[in-house]
């Protein structure tokens, strides 16, 4: 598809505002991205610096510390495959000129509307840029049939085959003056106001200084990055961030050392089993589990990775290939059962020593093969969002690390050439982010900042965790820099130290970068109980779980039975392809540490290698921890418990982690399968035995355990016991980040589905219809025109839709009561959503769709939904869907008050119950009753009960 994945995966209003901005025009995009990945010391970063051409001194050793960019640093043939060693920013005058060639198209066809005077004064025409005209000219015919099934006239326009090739349609709408201010005379910002003409001339300016440094055909070439990533351990969670199926990897080994043998130099401490040493085919297995994490389930096999044997100098040159052969073969006959091996394409031995190793060459060819064959080969970005691209681009090589949102939006509303709307811009930014661009988050104290480079959270968590020497010149905070090592505890005593000395940077931005990382769920600020244990505070340091070390005790993870304690069955999370990184538990920990104090013992912190516990109240401690490819979750219970108290926090405390797990996956742009098991009580939970399935439960009164000599009976009913309360079905058998997950098998609904339920209806209801209605009277009323005389000027094309039968009697009487004042509190989103289409002329498209959507979506919830329950899948997809919308409709009333309400309103349904057995009662009532559900909903919602 010419529609990026990311894109593809978003919400169907998404999906058209992007289709919508490809019809103004686009441009096809080539881009190769190369991960340099492994154990740690078997000469990736060498490799990376031959595939770069540059000189190597093989007899110093250097350690990737983090991640390693190397940008615009080398270019790619399209036709050749050929790499090419540039100078640095080349890339960037590449963009430069591209970006003349839109804005010069641009001003030409809007000069025929100006007025005379402003021709002679504008005079962009003196803008030329000197082409290569030895190719032959093609004709491209655009059409928006194409994209939106609409029937338009091809539009032939004439372009240069070049390789991110803009194709534009004539735009039919005046635009204002741009600003993409190439050099900020400060890192704060970008100047705006700058007019047209200053604008081109300094971009074409750019561009002449370096004509003779870029070849005829430079945009002949597929721009090309190579990440090196460090191979120690602790690097491995934030890795994991910027992991992506947007890449060939390459995936290298030292082939002098034994296949079997244990790699001292590379301790991993991956599980609650602590400290492991890993063998080669265990390494790779590591590393392979979190590229297939990442890995689109629509293409089996992708991302690509190429396997790297080095060191081949130490392999005695006689029979030095059948050597070579074997061990390979040897190694993939070991992973054959793993679903990992479908991405190990090809393996190439090369020799580091070497400057000019033959094999070198065979690698570049094979990269440049499979980029050619990944479906994001040739996608289609909007031309219109390349203005505020090279404005970022030119930021970040500005050394700008952050940029405020406001001066991103005053960049695209100053340019010519401009992201439409404020809808636009915010998929346009989680876009940027989705292919790891920038980083961009739509949350309370981070939405107002663009981290403009994202590596330098790298730097950041690297700043803190290779710290020794900067320790042993400051001494008095040892002793915090060894407990942060031990215990993951990061106190601001430790991150003022070394960043008020060591990264000023860092310290001026020491807020909002905690933030960032804390909403990355690489660290977290923990809550514990106080002394009399009634209520919970909130710790001031962090915990970063990807630190630990510490072996989990054996008596926390299978505890000794106790007469004054009980304790639930193990609830396993079980990775169906057999594949969890380590990193996801490392942010599933962090978000419970948000959510539940942590346990204590001692006044030391539970919390070790892959295991932690939280206390969920006085009497119920939760204890997680995970082995290989299950996540356990077991829940004790101390003294006399009450089985109906204790259901439904353990059935809460379920539906978190599973929420959140699926968050975490999401939110990292990985596709994994997790499946819901119940552990044999007469298995140990250090153990992958005992595993019986949820579903398999819930559909039998009695299932046989066969992990034993013997195989034994089980009552369902017991393993369920406190997990799921009684008739409640599980929701966590689906794949969420690509694929509408399976409907609930759901009889009859549970307290939660039903909250979910009125939840949904709130969001329709109340906030859909508040937001529908200020935004008429946004386009309706003026300081002459009230809605009334609105209406009325437009009561005979209201009377021709009544005779067309889109509006019906009642609804006129609505619009036209007898008093003669209009009752805006009457209008229904049917109502509203009838008005839009066809009696207010100035709605965008875009948003007309968006309104749309919101009626046909009640209608499905509330005509044709068999009771008044929503399932956990469909309640994530139906808020997500709906949210997004309200939040962009309401931001067009133009009203950042009114923004600030519905935001608010939102979040306290989002934290509301709706537990009153009042409700409960009314609303069971309702099934099979659905046709009255949205009148009764409303009497509901303006209830004191609910209010």
């Amino acid at each position: 598809s010419v529609i990026p994945a990311e894109i593809l995966k978003m919400d169907t209003g998404s999906l058209h505002i992007y289709k919508n901005a490809l019809c103004d025009g686009y441009e096809k995009v080539y881009n190769i991205r190369v991960m340099v990945v492994g154990q740690y010391g078997v000469g990736k970063t060498t490799l990376t610096q031959r595939l770069l051409g540059n000189n190597v001194n093989i007899s110093e050793r250097h350690s990737t510390e983090g991640i390693d960019v190397h940008v615009e640093c080398s270019k790619v043939s399209l036709l050749s495959g050929e790499w090419t060693t540039q100078e640095k920013h080349a890339d960037k005058y590449s963009r430069l000129q591209r970006l003349v060639r839109l804005l010069n198209e641009h001003s030409n066809k809007q000069q025929s509307k100006r007025e005379q005077d402003r021709q002679s004064e504008l005079d962009v025409q003196v803008i030329s840029l000197e082409y290569d005209n030895s190719h032959t000219q093609h004709n491209l015919l655009v059409s928006k049939e194409r994209y939106d099934g609409q029937p338009q006239q091809d539009k032939p326009v004439s372009v240069e085959p070049s390789t991110n090739q803009i194709v534009k349609e004539p735009s039919s709408q005046p635009v204002e003056s741009p600003i993409v201010r190439l050099h900020p005379e400060s890192s704060s910002g970008i100047h705006s106001k700058e007019n047209e003409k200053d604008t081109l001339m300094e971009i074409l300016k750019q561009v002449n200084e370096t004509s003779g440094k870029l070849e005829k055909d430079a945009t002949q070439y597929a721009a090309l990055a190579l990440w090196d990533f460090a191979g120690q351990h602790s690097f491995y969670t934030t890795h994991q961030t910027f992991l992506t199926s947007r890449a060939i990897y390459l995936l290298v080994i030292n082939l002098s050392q034994q296949v079997t043998a244990f790699i001292q130099e590379n301790e991993c401490f991956l599980d609650a089993k602590g400290k492991q040493l890993c063998n080669i085919p265990e390494m790779m297995e590591i590393w392979l589990n979190m590229i297939h994490s990442c890995a689109p389930s629509s293409h089996p096999g992708n991302p690509p990775v190429i396997l790297i044997g080095t060191h081949v100098d130490k392999i005695p040159e006689k029979n030095r290939q059948k050597v070579i052969d074997e061990y390979f073969m040897k190694l993939r006959q070991m992973l054959k059962s793993k679903p990992l091996v479908l991405h190990l394409v090809d393996d190439i031995a090369i020799d580091n020593t070497l400057e000019s190793d033959p094999s070198l060459e065979k690698l570049k060819r094979r990269i440049f093969e499979l980029a050619s064959q990944q479906p994001y080969w040739g996608e289609e970005k909007p031309a219109r969002w390349l203005p505020l691209e090279q404005a970022i681009m030119t930021m970040r090589d500005s050394d700008v690390k952050v940029a405020p949102l406001s001066l991103i939006e005053e960049i695209n509303r100053s340019s010519s050439v401009k992201i439409e709307d404020r809808g636009e811009l915010e998929l346009f930014l989680n876009f940027q982010h989705d292919i790891g661009t920038i980083l961009y988050f739509n949350a309370d104290g981070l939405r107002e900042n663009i981290v403009l480079n994202p590596q330098w959270m790298i730097d950041v968590f690297r700043s803190l965790i290779t710290a020794k020497t900067f320790i042993k010149q400051h001494p008095t905070i040892t002793e915090e820099w060894f407990e942060f090592e031990e215990t993951g505890k990061l106190t601001h005593k430790l991150i003022d130290a070394i960043w008020t000395k060591e990264k000023p940077d860092f310290h001026d931005n020491k807020e909002y970068l905690l933030l960032v990382m804390e909403k990355l769920n690489i660290i977290a600020k923990p809550m514990s109980y106080t002394m009399d244990g009634e209520s919970v505070k909130k710790e001031d340091y962090y915990l970063a779980p990807c630190i630990l070390r510490q072996e989990t005790p054996r008596e926390i993870i299978c505890p000794e039975s106790d007469p004054n304690e009980k304790s639930t069955s193990a609830l396993c999370f079980v990775s169906k392809e057999k594949c969890l990184p380590p990193p996801i538990f490392h942010r599933l920990v962090g978000a419970c540490l948000t959510h539940w104090p942590i346990a204590k013992q001692d006044e030391e912190n539970l919390i070790y290698c892959g295991c932690c516990l939280f206390d969920i109240d006085k009497y119920h401690r939760l204890s997680l921890h995970f082995l290989g490819h299950v996540i356990f979750a077991r829940v004790t219970i101390m003294g006399v418990s009450n089985i109906s108290k204790s259901s439904k926090l353990c059935s809460g405390a379920r539906q978190f982690i599973y929420e959140n797990l699926l968050k975490i996956i999401g939110n990292l742009g990985q596709s994994l399968e997790f499946e819901p098991h119940i552990q044999c009580p007469g298995c140990k939970a250090d153990s992958l035995k005992g595993m019986i399935a949820v579903p398999e439960l819930q559909n039998e009164n009695v299932v046989v355990c066969r992990s034993h000599d013997k195989g034994h009976p089980l009552e369902s009913q017991q393993l369920l016991q406190f997990w799921f309360e009684d008739g409640e079905q599980t929701d966590e058998t689906s794949e969420v980040p690509e694929t509408v997950p399976s409907t609930s098998r759901n009889t009859g609904p549970s307290v939660d589905d039903t909250d979910r339920f009125v939840h949904i209806a709130c969001l329709l209801v109340n906030v859909g219809s508040k937001v529908l209605r200020r935004l008429l009277l946004y386009h309706t009323v003026t300081p002459t025109c009230t809605l009334d005389q609105y209406l009325a000027n437009k009561r005979i094309d209201l009377d021709n839709l009544r005779k067309k039968r889109i509006l019906n009697k009642s609804q006129m009487d609505i619009l036209f009561p007898p008093s003669g004042i209009t009752s805006l509190g009457d209008y229904d989103i049917t109502l509203l959503s009838a008005l839009f289409t066809n009696i207010v002329p100035n709605i965008s498209q875009q948003h007309l769709d968006m309104i749309h959507y919101l009626r046909d979506k009640r209608n499905e919830i509330f005509a044709h939904a068999p009771s008044v329950a929503v399932n956990l899948n469909n309640y994530q997809t139906f808020w997500n869907d709906i949210y997004t919308r309200l939040e962009a409709l309401s931001k067009q009333c133009n009203d950042p008050d009114f923004e600030k309400e519905i935001s608010k309103e939102i979040q306290g349904i989002q934290g509301s119950t709706f537990q009153d057995k009042w409700l409960q009662d009314i609303l069971q009532s309702l099934s099979g009753r659905m046709e009255n559900i949205e009148m009764i909903l409303q009497n509901f919602i303006s209830s004191p009960k609910i209010k």
